[in-house]
């Protein structure tokens, strides 16, 4: 066996180097996530969707007031019609699922009072719009990264157009927030700090 690895250095550093460098990149990954808690807030946030057979006779958009979530409705006006529609997410990162709190637009706009209304999906709900989390984490959005020297010979220059949570080293990928092509359209609302 010595005697091979001697006659083939090039070749064994060739396959174990790889090997190395897929281990180093994952105990980077793994590693941080373990000897931290996740994020023990879930993240709400709104994102827009463009849906041409299904358009919205009213304009939403969500805000925060004395720990309550509310919606501010207002009636589509004019010929414009609105296709782009508004979802209310959450995010929770113990069990890494989005789920969509869907909210009666219809509802909502009957019972608000000049244009705002607490949101009976969410009124249990007591919401802190701090941009970081009570626990330390923050959204942070997508970026664009140079990869460096080592990078750039692996063609590490990328575009990331996903979400995540982040406390220093520590991210969560938050899925399903495709950045679309021409606005961002994930907006942060808040953290839920009590159900």
């Amino acid at each position: 066996m010595k005697n091979f690895v001697k006659e083939n250095l090039v070749l064994v550093v060739g396959l174990t180097f790889p090997i190395l460098l897929i281990l180093i990149f994952f105990a980077s990954n793994v590693i941080p996530k373990l000897m931290s808690p996740p994020p023990q807030y879930e993240m709400l946030f709104t994102t827009k969707q463009y849906d041409y057979q299904n358009k919205s006779g009213y304009l939403i958009d969500f805000l925060v007031k004395n720990q309550k979530l509310m919606v501010k409705v207002s009636k589509s006006e004019g010929k414009d019609i609105n296709y782009d529609l508004t979802r209310l997410m959450a995010y929770d990162a113990k069990t890494d699922t989005v789920r969509e709190i869907t909210v009666d637009i219809s509802k909502a706009a009957a019972s608000a009072v000049d244009g705002v209304a607490v949101l009976q999906e969410t009124e249990n709900m007591m919401i802190d719009t701090a941009m970081v989390s009570q626990d330390g984490y923050s959204l942070d959005g997508p970026s664009y990264g140079g990869g460096g020297m080592v990078g750039g010979l692996f063609g590490a220059g990328y575009r990331d157009s996903g979400f995540r949570l982040r406390k220093g080293s520590i991210g969560y990928k938050i899925p399903n927030t495709q950045q679309h092509y021409y606005y961002n359209q994930v907006r942060f609302v808040g953290w839920v700090i009590k159900k």
